[in-house]
């Protein structure tokens, strides 16, 4: 009579650690997940910070160069004008650059926001 007791106890000795063991393993899985998903939400909001910071980098750069340009073409059409006065060639364009904080411009889809465009002026 004692050895199918022990059998038996062996039998579900076993069979309550596999249960014990998976139980574990899933909660420290979850963990795991719960982590490495901070983790990647960390990695995006860096991400989404190093892109701003991107895009304000060159939007100052590109107003800078449309500040250099206008200069450029300005006197362009100064020399223009006082070296040949009667030339029939049109005048370079002057580009107009609007200065805009790019946190409050809100562009819907199917419109464009004129704050958002440079604006070749043809009249100079």
């Amino acid at each position: 009579m004692e050895w199918p007791l022990i059998i038996a106890s062996l039998v579900l000795g076993i069979l309550l650690g596999y249960v014990g063991h998976t139980i574990l393993a899933r909660n420290s899985e979850s963990d795991g997940k719960g982590k490495a998903h901070e983790q990647t939400k960390l990695e995006l909001s860096q991400h989404k910070q190093e892109v701003t910071d991107h895009f304000e980098l060159h939007h100052k750069q590109l107003a800078e160069l449309t500040e250099q340009l206008n200069k450029v073409n300005k006197q362009w059409n100064e020399a223009a004008n006082s070296l040949a006065p009667k030339s029939k060639a049109k005048p370079l364009a002057s580009l107009v650059g609007n200065e805009t904080n790019h946190d409050t411009i809100s562009v819907q889809d199917d419109e464009l926001d004129s704050e958002n465009v440079i604006i070749v002026n043809q009249n100079n």
